[in-house]
């Protein structure tokens, strides 16, 4: 699914990434592969931040992709950005905590700032496509208050935090983006 993001995602050239919860920074190299002007700054915990700076060094993105140690939910945001992308992350939260990220996010936007949800996102029945469908049965015994959720959802959750959904389209495999624009 990362691999299909840069195209999916149709980010303009030299865009600025905040990758929240980008674990060592897989989707955001995959951006920075196919965009040499791109640079994009991975925010996460920590133990998880250690880990992937010792990655990103090892690559020949080291120069465009950093590490910035925070909680997306507790930390200030870095500035500068122009895209916010949140992958494989959603479906950890409920839907509170996901309204409550997508504010700070808008927070930390400017006007026309762009926001990418890469996640097994559903139809408004919760069946369909039937693989992300499953993985809530998976969330369910694995993550405490995590789920599947509609893009639906999700655009109601945009909607409600200053953000405008502009589309949503697969990915691969069970994973699909939904995309906003801060208004």
């Amino acid at each position: 699914a990362a691999r299909a993001l840069p195209e999916v995602a149709g980010l303009p050239a030299a865009s600025r990434v905040l990758d929240v919860g980008g674990g060592t920074g897989s989707w955001s190299l995959a951006l920075a592969e196919v965009d040499p002007a791109l640079t994009a700054t991975v925010l996460e915990l920590p133990d998880v931040a250690r880990v992937a700076r010792e990655h990103l060094r090892a690559t020949e993105f080291s120069d465009r992709v950093d590490v910035h140690v925070g909680d997306v939910l507790a930390d200030d945001l870095p500035r500068g950005h122009d895209t916010f992308l949140v992958a494989n992350l959603v479906h950890y939260f409920t839907p509170e905590r996901n309204r409550a990220v997508l504010h700070r996010l808008r927070l930390a936007a400017e006007p026309g700032a762009r926001l990418l949800l890469a996640d097994f996102w559903t139809d408004p029945t919760h069946t369909r496509p039937l693989p992300a469908a499953l993985m809530a049965g998976e969330f369910a015994i694995h993550i405490d208050g995590g789920d599947v959720y509609s893009a639906e959802e999700a655009a109601a959750w945009l909607g409600a935090t200053g953000w405008r959904p502009t589309g949503h389209e697969p990915l691969a495999g069970p994973f699909s983006l939904v995309k906003a624009e801060a208004v």
